[in-house]
């Protein structure tokens, strides 16, 4: 090969460790300045600033009625549903927990009611860890996945009857278009 057209070993590692870098800072960042521009969009559209929640509430939900429905012998099913649900529930956790339920309390003034939100995140989390530590063909774990689908449901129930119609109430369409972006932002952090 003539001289020209070679690389040298050096310049070949910092080529490929820039491009490296390149495609981790656009995999990293990327996500969520677009995510954030979407749900600005949507909002600015007339569109609702939690409705990426209530369509995490609904995918959430089928989730824990597959895994209710199994029967002890779908190891690999209930395996799968778990994984899929816990991915889902981290997203949607942390957008609540870090931009929904502080501004609830500073909207609204309503902390008991966020406090009693954050709980029982925590109390998914608990059980969450429980399906996790029992074995998939053991019938406790078809209790532990009931118990879960049954505090899930009050809690979905609570924010879109009590919560959050009250904080859209409260909201003007800045503040609107700017929990819509916040909101996608940081689920995006997590997908």
């Amino acid at each position: 090969m003539p001289r020209a057209f070679r690389i040298s070993p050096i310049r070949a590692a910092a080529s490929f460790a820039g491009g490296a870098l390149i495609a981790l800072i656009g995999a990293r960042l990327l996500p969520p300045v677009v995510a954030q521009a979407r749900g600005m969009a949507r909002t600015r559209a007339g569109g609702d600033p939690v409705a990426s929640l209530l369509a995490d509430h609904r995918a959430i939900m089928s989730h824990l009625d597959a895994m209710v429905e199994s029967a002890d012998a779908q190891a690999f099913s209930r395996a799968q549903h778990l994984l899929r649900l816990k991915r889902r529930l981290a997203a949607h956790a942390m957008a609540e927990e870090d931009i929904v339920y502080p501004a609830l309390r500073d909207n609204l003034k309503t902390a008991e009611d966020a406090t009693q939100l954050y709980e029982e995140h925590a109390e998914m989390k608990v059980l969450l860890y429980k399906l996790e530590q029992t074995p998939k063909t053991d019938e406790q774990w078809h209790l532990h996945a009931t118990e879960l689908r049954t505090l899930i449901e009050r809690h979905v129930r609570q924010e879109e009857k009590v919560d959050f119609p009250k904080l859209r109430a409260a909201l003007d369409d800045a503040s609107s278009r700017e929990l819509a972006s916040k909101i996608e932002r940081e689920k995006a952090l997590l997908l």
